[in-house]
């Protein structure tokens, strides 16, 4: 403590201040020296305080680093948390399919002697299945069929394939029965169970008989009796034709399963019944393929030897008639010769003429040209026509007919062709006796031709309509045709919806009946007086005035000579445009036309007479173009009447003098 004197002036002693100085000084340094010290402990508070500001800083940021550690941590706590629930739902789920593992272990057991027993009816099915060969039996297959359902379907006995028989109990194949087979205790097909299927046209399933009191099953000779049964219809061509039947011996509920394999064998047994059947229709319509193959060679060389014959004669008469037109000691044979040539060259022209017919006739090109005519009248024209031949023989032919008119609604030409082809024929193979010709009338018409010729064997009736058979003309004497009448009768009458039929005894002769249904007989008419032979005018040729198209020069001349020698002014062309030429400058009372011509065709020159107004009295086509569609051209053009190629002078000249000729439903009327 210091102290400080005072002097009672109030000053201070010397001493005192040097004192008070000295303690001054010395406060002061003191003071000096603590506010050092202060600066100083200030300066390393303040260091301090700067080093635990960073390390506050630091500690902040550890303490943020730490808080995102502590939440990362958090998180991986979850998803830790997270992955054990994983864990254990997959150890849950693990566990699930192991269970499940061991199911299906059991199932894959069940399903792999199934397999097995599905392998080993595929293989009975596949062994039985080489039913593509058509010499397989079908009971052969159907057995197959049913030993595969055996070996298939659990806990059966016995099956079968039943037909679809009424009454009858028809069994096309089983497997089962044993060694001793079935009992045949009379179970008819309505008392079956497959009987339902089969009206069900479904897949039924009975599970114990016991149910049905009404339905029987098959029972084996030894063995246990069936009690439940299974069946399913077996198609064929959209029809149920039989049902196979699968019988156990315990009641059974059948499950959808055994539907479904039930079904699946009855499809199996379709398939192998259209098979077979395909199978064995394809092998008969090879051989078939290969007959008429055989007879289509026996056919060419029957034409090619038919045909050779007349056309040697034909050269080797021509060259007689040459040699004797320069000789005159051999003049006098000329006529002979001719009527020689004309006979074989007739004879060839009707071969052709029918080869073609048969040809379009098998094409189906054969269309009908329907119009209506006296029956009778038709009868006496052929019966005339044959009677020169008759006569010539010796022969008589004998006709009863209706006395009352038949008018048919047909075509004409086509039953003409007929009568006339079997007239001939009755003819041309009698000797001795005579042909009766018999026309009936009930519901349907009735036209009989006998003989009495040599008759036919039973063993050839049949063949006596195929193409170049001939009965008793090992050498094809051309005397007795070509051996194509029948055969285009047979065609014919086809076509017209007739038939035909044969009786003949050998020895005695032959009776060929054509029978015409009601629906072509027209409505009876009391009188025929117009179109009756007596109320025909006789018209003749002399001065009518022909213009002739035609472009082939020979037969353009030979029709010009023979019109001619009728007394017909005749004017010839051999193109179109000279034919239109003539009509122009001049007029005509009848058109003979060809249609295929050089410069044009000949329904172009019709097209242009229809348009100029000229007025003929007839039109006539003359053409080897007789196609139905060819005759509706040129009738719609105004043609009267087709003659197809090869013509007699008759025939044109018939055409030309024709009045009131009969049409068909297109008003044409058409020769052959």
């Amino acid at each position: 403590m210091k102290v400080l004197m005072i002097l009672p002036d109030g000053s201070l002693p010397v001493a005192n201040k040097w004192f008070w100085l000295a303690s001054e000084w010395a406060n002061l340094g003191v003071v000096t020296i603590v506010v050092h010290c202060l600066i100083g402990v200030r300066d390393r508070l303040d260091d301090k305080r700067r080093r635990l500001e960073v390390l506050n800083v630091e500690l902040e940021q550890s303490n943020v680093e730490l808080a995102a550690r502590e939440e990362e941590i958090a998180h991986q706590n979850e998803e830790l948390q997270s992955q054990t629930e994983e864990l254990e739902q997959q150890s849950e789920e693990l566990r699930q399919q192991a269970e499940e593992l061991e199911q299906q272990g059991s199932d894959l057991q069940e399903l792999n002697r199934e397999l097995m027993r599905r392998e080993k009816g595929l293989e009975t099915l596949l062994h039985s299945g080489r039913w593509m060969r058509g010499d397989m039996s079908e009971s052969y297959v159907m057995s197959g069929v049913c030993q595969a359902a055996l070996q298939i379907l659990d806990d059966v006995a016995v099956a079968e394939v039943v037909a679809v028989r009424k009454g009858a109990y028809e069994v096309w194949g089983d497997c089962g029965f044993g060694m001793r087979g079935r009992m045949d205790d009379g179970i008819t097909f309505e008392q079956a169970f497959g009987c339902l299927a089969a009206e069900s046209e479904r897949t039924a399933g009975l599970d114990d008989i016991r149910q049905r009191s009404d339905l029987r099953f098959p029972a084996s000779r030894a063995g246990r009796p069936l009690v439940a049964a299974i069946a399913s219809p077996v198609w064929y061509e959209g029809e149920v034709v039989a049902t196979l039947c699968i019988y156990s011996v315990e009641p059974r509920e059948w499950t959808e399963h055994d539907f479904s394999i039930t079904e699946w064998l009855a499809s199996q047994g379709a398939l192998a019944l259209q098979s077979i059947r395909v199978q064995k229709e394809l092998e008969t319509r090879r051989r078939d393929a290969e007959n008429a193959a055989l007879q289509k060679s026996q056919f060419l060389a029957a034409v090619s030897h038919d045909v050779r014959t007349p056309a040697n004669a034909i050269s080797l008469l021509a060259e007689l008639v040459e040699r004797a037109t320069t000789d005159p000691q051999q003049s006098h044979r000329i006529p002979e010769l001719a009527r020689s040539l004309w006979a074989n060259a007739r004879s060839l022209v009707d071969l052709v003429s029918d080869v073609l017919d048969l040809t379009r006739l098998d094409s189906g090109a054969a269309d009908l040209h329907l119009t209506e005519f006296p029956l009778l009248e038709l009868i006496d024209a052929e019966v005339f026509q044959a009677e020169t031949t008759a006569v010539g023989k010796g022969l008589t032919i004998a006709k009863v007919v209706p006395s009352h008119s038949v008018r048919l609604l047909t075509d004409r030409t086509k039953l003409k062709r007929v009568i006339a082809n079997l007239l001939s024929n009755a003819v041309k193979f009698t000797e001795r006796g005579g042909v009766r010709v018999e026309c009936t009338v009930g519901e349907e018409v009735r036209i009989s031709i006998a003989d009495t010729g040599i008759g036919i064997p039973g063993d050839a009736v049949d063949k006596v309509f195929d193409e170049f058979f001939q009965l008793r003309n090992p050498e094809r004497n051309r005397e007795k045709g070509a051996g194509l009448g029948l055969a285009i009768c047979r065609r014919l009458v086809a076509t017209l919806g007739c038939t035909l039929s044969l009786d003949s005894v050998v020895g005695a002769g032959s009776t060929f009946t054509l029978i015409i249904p009601k629906e072509l007989v027209a409505k009876p008419v009391i009188a025929d007086a117009e179109n009756s032979p007596e109320a025909r005018r006789d018209h003749r040729m002399q001065g009518l005035r022909v213009l002739l198209v035609e472009d082939n020069q020979v037969t353009r001349a030979a029709v010009e000579e023979l019109l001619s020698g009728e007394g017909a002014k005749v004017t010839a062309a051999g193109d179109g445009q000279s034919a239109l030429a003539f009509l122009e400058n001049a007029n005509f009372d009848v058109l003979l036309l060809d249609l295929n011509l050089p410069d044009m065709d000949g329904a172009g020159v019709l097209q242009r007479v229809s348009e100029s107004g000229q007025v003929l009295h007839r039109k006539i086509v003359i053409s080897g173009d007789a196609r139905p569609e060819r005759l509706i051209e040129v009738t719609k053009l105004g043609a009267d009447e087709v003659l197809a190629k090869p013509v007699s002078l008759a025939r044109i000249r018939a055409a030309i003098l024709k009045d009131g000729a009969s049409s068909d439903q297109n008003g044409l009327s058409t020769t052959t």
